[in-house]
């Protein structure tokens, strides 16, 4: 405020100061699921049609890597059974990986490639894995090509609690387009705090929604920074089992886009790392000119294909491979 205005204009000053403080007030009041969904519609319409490229950190717990000890199976296995002792030991010790994304996103149009490489059978070797998936709001085609024969799976989207598989990190959907339905992540359910939090120096609004497994929360930034989700967490009674923290950078045009993206996920009994996955953005370009063939999966000749919406009389899939190369309608 100026403070060299004139001592005759000082009621003036006055009614500003009372004006500005009410101001202020409504600024840092918690917003409403209303207001917050009615921003996220803008930046979507705003984003449409987006092209992003991701680069990927996986930090995952060696005890995770012995399926068999997390989860013991009846089943004979070669491998000695490991000893409590060395257990506890893996469990705190990390493997750290790298991948890609590059993803096609015009809503309910999706298309992404996930590609990279990842430890397996106990640590002994590395195999190369690559996914490419598309889903048009009513259907999952999922292509997956590392060791052996390529594999093909179609779904009705219904029939899947996940429907872009390995996109499916909370935090990137929130980043994204957030409040988008075809990402399968809404604010149904969620209800206001009633109090702000702050975040990086701006009052959020927190949201939290609760079921039968726990709660998770929301802390979503004011309507001058887009109503962008800055942190997810999830907790099982007193437990944190998920955390996350999504940055954004201004553009002046497109206004708040992802930086970077981090989501950890903890041993739910002990305050220890499972897995964590950090996200950067290195490209992301927006109100792209994306054609239909772009979102086209071709299907690998050989490749086994497992297509639910095809049954038998006993409600059986029934695999089939490919003869010839076909692109679906």
């Amino acid at each position: 405020m100026d403070r060299c205005l004139p001592f005759l204009i000082l009621t003036q000053l006055v009614f500003s100061i009372s004006a500005s403080s009410t101001t202020d007030a409504a600024e840092t009041r918690p917003l409403t699921i209303k207001e917050i969904n009615q921003i996220w519609q803008q930046r979507r319409e705003r984003l449409q049609a987006m092209k992003v490229e991701l680069s990927l950190e996986m930090a995952t717990s060696k005890l995770l890597l012995y399926p068999e000890e997390e989860t013991p199976v009846n089943q004979p296995s070669a491998h000695a059974p490991l000893t409590k002792a060395e257990m506890e030991h893996l469990k705190k010790e990390l493997v750290i990986n790298h991948a890609r994304y590059s993803i096609l996103l015009d809503s309910p149009r999706i298309r992404y490639r996930y590609w990279g490489r990842f430890p397996s059978d106990r640590l002994k070797k590395t195999v190369s894995f690559d996914i490419n998936c598309f889903s048009d709001g009513q259907t999952v085609t999922r292509l997956h090509q590392s060791q052996g024969t390529p594999s093909i799976h179609i779904f009705k989207i219904p029939e899947t609690s996940d429907v872009i598989f390995s996109l499916s990190q909370l935090p990137l959907r929130w980043a994204l387009l957030a409040g988008d339905r075809n990402l399968g992540e809404t604010l149904k359910g969620f209800t206001v705090r009633n109090k702000t939090e702050p975040i990086l120096n701006l009052d959020c609004t927190v949201l939290e929604r609760t079921d039968s497994e726990g709660t998770a929360s929301l802390w979503i930034a004011p309507k001058s920074h887009d109503c962008t989700v800055l942190k997810y967490e999830y907790h099982n009674t007193d437990k944190l089992l998920v955390s996350s923290q999504i940055q954004y950078k201004i553009d002046k045009q497109w206004g708040q886009v992802p930086t970077t993206c981090e989501l950890k996920c903890f041993y739910g009994n002990e305050n220890l790392l499972r897995n964590s996955y950090k996200f950067t953005f290195d490209a992301f370009h927006v109100n792209e000119s994306i054609t239909a063939e772009e979102f086209l999966v071709k299907f690998l000749q050989g490749a086994r294909v497992w297509d639910s919406r095809k049954r038998d009389a006993d409600g059986k899939v029934i695999p089939y491979t490919v003869k010839q190369i076909i692109i679906p309608c």
